[in-house]
């Protein structure tokens, strides 16, 4: 039997923040289009990941290089 990775079908690659308000504590959720799960919990992780993201754009995969 060959193995396969698995397949998540319903969930959208994207970024999540929630607990923005008073009294609640910062989370934040990444989710790559490749897979990769990042989370983040209080206020200076959250924005440590905010700044790390960029939605679209996949880090963990190389890129393919195009011929000229």
């Amino acid at each position: 039997m060959i193995e396969q990775p698995a397949r998540i079908s319903g969930i959208r690659p994207g970024l999540t923040v929630t607990g923005l308000d008073r009294g609640q504590t910062p989370a934040a959720d990444h989710l790559c289009a490749c897979g990769h799960h990042d989370h983040a919990t209080g206020r200076a992780a959250v924005l440590q990941l905010l700044a790390q993201v960029r939605v679209g754009y996949c880090p963990h995969v190389p890129e393919r290089k195009t011929s000229a």
